[in-house]
């Protein structure tokens, strides 16, 4: 008997001896559901009954950044006051079973929040071959997919990449110059990634545009009809796609209203650039620029000089235009040269930005003079004559300046000339002569012929930035299910 009691004993202070530690399993099968940017539905499996359940949610797998603690007699809760983070991160959970005080621990879970709604993309800069977008950082998100499309559908996709980073950001460089882009983002928080925003377009700049510029002493008052013959010249012009030109002898006060009147509107939609006087105007299409200001000034000898300066719309780039008109007379060197001096002085003092420039006009002054001044003061400023350069030269052995025979003179002597500084590529040199077999055509207009100068400026450069690191999109099959 007594060893039977003291086996019971034994017995019971083993009993007494047990926790729940020996009786109760942790809780297992931990899932959680995110329904929303700050709730999330969380559940688990337990054979045991207890008393409760302590659930703990962070940011860190310690549990003790953005803690949040909350209770369940079930074996699920509903956590939706979770605080959204920026950038976006793993959440992390425990499940704690407690009973009669004592407290069994799960493994520690994860999940992912969704990120917020896409915020509203637009675009910082262009350029020719790039741009950089923007937007507001979105919720939870942690990396960005941002599509680049040649079609509004993004059914021709040029990138579909995702940050590395998760600044609210793109600067790409894979763009073609001249082209409509359409661009729309996501934002993606690990293993969860939300909807597109809406699409948002823009151009890239063109590399360059061309354009053609011409001049035209068109002799308004010393020569007879000039209504008449003005509708023709410009009617021509028209027909010569020039999409700038300048006129000297265009009549001042006297007929600078018809000239006006006449040259402007026409096909190519010819506008007078303002500022214009003492019978030298400039003529422009609208449609390709637009006139950010202009002026005249003397240049000594009763001569003036007209300037005007235009921005490139496709591009935004800027240049200047200069009207000349020079002293005539085989034996006025010197004083082409004065008028020249002060011409280039006045220009660099109102072009104090450096940009490009084309003098155009009568220079009464030439290579086949014995002195030709104004062309050595051309050239000592880094003006080219384009008939020199251009890659394309047509009519090239025609004289510039006649005296309204029919019988072209083609010994090759140019009065009239076209100069542009180095920024301008010179495409093609055309002098502009109507003809009619081996004569000119009848009437004869003026007494000199047109010039047309085809010129290729480039655009203006914009710095998008450095491209922001990026990988391809992965494919949804490689991406895991969250949990």
């Amino acid at each position: 008997m007594a060893l039977v009691a003291g086996l019971a004993v034994l017995a019971g202070g083993l009993w007494s001896s047990r926790t729940l530690l020996d009786d109760t399993a942790p809780p297992t099968r931990l899932a959680a559901e995110t329904l929303s940017p700050t709730s999330v539905e969380l559940t688990w499996a337990s054979t045991d009954e207890v008393d409760e359940y302590v659930v703990h949610v962070g940011s860190d797998r310690a549990l003790t950044k953005d803690a949040l603690k909350v209770t369940s007699t079930k074996k699920q809760v509903l956590v939706e006051d979770l605080q959204p983070t920026t950038p976006g991160g793993d959440r992390f959970f425990r499940v704690d079973a407690v009973k009669d005080g004592e407290i069994v621990r799960s493994r520690t879970g994860r999940f992912v929040l969704p990120p917020g709604e896409m915020t509203k993309v637009a675009v910082d800069k262009t350029g020719t071959t790039g741009a950089r977008l923007e937007w507001k950082p979105v919720v939870n998100a942690r990396q960005y997919d941002v599509e680049v499309a040649t079609d509004k559908d993004f059914g021709e996709l040029v990138q579909s990449v995702r940050t590395v980073g998760s600044e609210p950001e793109l600067v790409t460089d894979a763009l073609e110059p001249g082209r409509p882009y359409w661009f729309r983002a996501r934002p993606v928080n690990g293993d969860v990634v939300g909807e597109f925003g809406a699409a948002v377009a823009t151009e890239t700049l063109p590399e360059d545009v061309r354009f053609n510029v011409g001049t035209w002493n068109v002799c308004s008052e010393k020569c007879k009809g000039y209504a008449g013959r003005a509708r023709q010249m410009a009617a021509f012009l028209n027909a010569e796609k020039l999409d700038l030109f300048v006129l000297q002898e265009a009549g001042g006060k006297r007929v600078g209203g018809t000239t006006n009147a006449i040259f402007t509107g026409g096909e190519r939609g010819f506008q007078r650039a303002t500022g214009g006087a003492k019978a030298r105007y400039i003529f422009y299409r609208p449609a390709l620029f637009t006139q950010e200001s202009g002026g005249f000034f003397p240049v000594g000898h009763g001569r003036h000089a007209t300037w005007a300066r235009f921005t490139v719309k496709e591009t935004g780039r800027q240049f200047f235009v200069v009207d000349v008109h020079l002293e005539n007379g085989h034996g006025n060197d010197g004083k082409r040269r004065s008028e020249m001096n002060t011409l280039v002085s006045r220009m660099r003092s109102i072009n104090d930005g450096g940009l490009p420039i084309v003098y155009a006009g009568d220079f009464n002054s030439g290579r086949h003079r014995g002195a030709d001044s104004p062309g050595s003061i051309m050239r000592g400023i880094g003006q080219r004559d384009t008939v020199d350069v251009a890659k394309k030269v047509e009519n090239r052995e025609f004289n510039t300046g006649h005296t309204f025979s029919t019988r072209p003179l083609r010994s090759g002597a140019h009065v009239d000339h076209i100069f542009a500084s180095e920024e301008f590529q010179v495409l093609a040199w055309k002098q502009l002569v109507r003809m009619s077999g081996s004569s000119y055509a009848s009437p004869v207009l003026t007494d000199h012929n047109a010039l047309r100068a085809t010129l290729s400026l480039e655009g203006k450069k914009v710095d998008v930035g450095e491209p922001t690191p990026v990988v391809d999109v992965p494919p949804v099959d490689d991406v895991p299910s969250p949990g």
